[in-house]
């Protein structure tokens, strides 16, 4: 698992890249479904080797789950979960299936 500094940083290009993508777009295909296309691309990614996804990661950042002070985030799986475990919370994915999800859990 790469270090919150990292992580961070792999949440920042990914938002560096749907604003940059965003902006690309003629006017008219501004909308709502094409930003949506773009997001499960971009979200869908996976962090590095991990397995996950990088919505998961978004989802831990924007709660303030990966302040830099602390231990480093740990990653546990578990019969098709994976568990992103911070100092301050935790965020849950199910991964694969028809049901995959995402569970968020403040500290």
């Amino acid at each position: 698992m790469p270090d919150a500094a990292a992580v961070r940083g792999a949440v920042g290009a990914a938002v560096a890249e749907f604003r940059s993508r965003d902006e690309a777009l003629p006017e008219q295909r501004r909308t709502r479904a094409e930003r949506d296309r773009i997001g499960r691309e971009i979200w869908s990614r996976t962090l590095g080797e991990t397995g996950l996804p990088l919505r998961a990661v978004h989802a831990a950042q924007s709660l303030g789950f990966l302040a830099s002070a602390g231990e480093p985030p740990m990653l546990f799986a578990a019969a098709g979960w994976l568990r992103l475990r911070t100092p301050y919370g935790s965020v849950v994915v199910r991964i694969g299936g028809a049901m995959a999800g995402l569970s968020v859990t403040p500290a």
